[in-house]
């Protein structure tokens, strides 16, 4: 039987392009025997190329440079259901592919504009489709939807870019709300950009300016005291009593003012130390997270288990990190899963192989 066609989608016009190129390099080198991979790289400054050299070169960014790249697009003609490889002298070839794999981080990867792209062109995506990766990718809406399915989310305030031209208002909206410390990020950007931590009124007048620099809505969160725990989610039900739960420890109580992203400074503990009960709850909660938001294939969703021994969604990742180290990967391999293995799942919940 022919190779299944797939297209790996790497890179990306984001802060979050370093760590897509490992995240690719990982997957394409784990991909089963009966896939063949297209590399498909997108340049910082966006520019899409067919490379179809190793995959050694891209860890390190010098794929670029490699001379038998050459302009692509994947084509939005739904009779074509493929790649368009574009020639220096104009000519051109159409490869037809079984589906696609984003391994995209951060801003035009996880918003859901290029999985909108694939649904214009017909093809399968390997993950989320543009409507759960838009939902997730945007907080102020992500929470309204979980809090609407019942679950609980840490307690925030959302504001658009226009309230700054009263910044004193600004700040009396969150305070009446919010205690210190409070942290602020844009609702649309990958954990690390453009997030802050405040301790007082001066600092939260600076954090709110930091984070709106690179969205028009931020939201804001108080500290919610608790564990932080995250779980992956399968696409089959009867993975979640198989994949792990983990724990993100904090190494230092230490915080940088501008990074509220908790995996940077924290290490995760593979198992989470909880009990039945709570493993059970904690599970049932990314589960209902996943569906609420129309996730489909696999996600990673971190939660705080409160002191009021509730279960509270922080976020939903809708694509991951996937390398061999990642957080996703670690809490899949911990379960009895090989990487490999875990590669495998993840693509024949979408494309069906010997």
């Amino acid at each position: 039987m022919a190779k299944k066609r797939i297209a790996v989608l790497f890179g990306g016009a984001s802060a979050d392009h370093a760590a897509s190129l490992h995240t690719a390099y990982s997957v394409l080198s784990a991909m089963p025997k009966e896939i063949e991979p297209l590399a498909i790289g997108i340049t910082r400054a966006g520019r899409w190329l067919f490379y179809p050299g190793s995959y050694e070169n891209i860890k390190d960014g010098s794929w670029e440079q490699d001379s038998d790249c050459c302009s692509c697009v994947i084509s939005p003609d739904m009779t074509n259901k493929g790649v368009i490889k574009i020639i220096s002298d104009g000519e051109s070839t159409i490869y037809r592919v079984d589906a696609v794999f984003p391994v995209l981080h951060g801003k035009y990867g996880e918003d859901g504009r290029v999985q909108g792209l694939c649904k214009l062109a017909g093809l399968p995506i390997i993950g989320n489709d543009f409507q759960a990766a838009a939902l997730c990718n945007d907080r102020r809406i992500m929470n309204l939807i979980l809090c609407d399915s019942g679950l609980d989310v840490i307690n925030n305030v959302t504001l658009h870019r226009s309230e700054i031209n009263d910044i004193h208002s600004a700040v009396k909206k969150i305070t009446d709300k919010l205690t210190f410390p409070i942290y602020t990020a844009p609702t649309s950007c990958s954990a690390s950009v453009g997030a802050c931590r405040a301790d007082n009124e001066s600092e939260l007048e600076e954090a709110i300016k930091a984070s709106f620099s690179h969205h028009p809505y931020i939201i804001a969160e108080s500290a919610l005291s608790g564990r932080e725990i995250t779980c992956a989610v399968l696409e089959k039900k009867h993975h979640d009593e198989k994949v792990t739960v983990g724990e993100l420890v904090k190494l230092s109580d230490e915080t940088d003012k501008r990074s509220a992203n908790i995996a940077s400074t924290s290490e995760l503990v593979v198992p989470a130390q909880l009990g039945d009960s709570e493993l059970d709850s904690i599970r049932k909660t990314a589960r209902a997270a996943f569906s609420a938001l129309s996730c489909k294939c696999f996600a990673r969703v971190d939660m705080v288990l409160g002191n009021d021994g509730k279960v509270y969604v922080r976020r939903v990742r809708s694509i991951p990190g996937l390398d061999r180290q990642s957080i996703f990967t670690r809490l899949v391999t911990d379960s009895g899963f090989t990487y490999e293995d875990m590669i495998r799942l993840l693509i024949t919940s979408v494309v069906e192989l010997d």
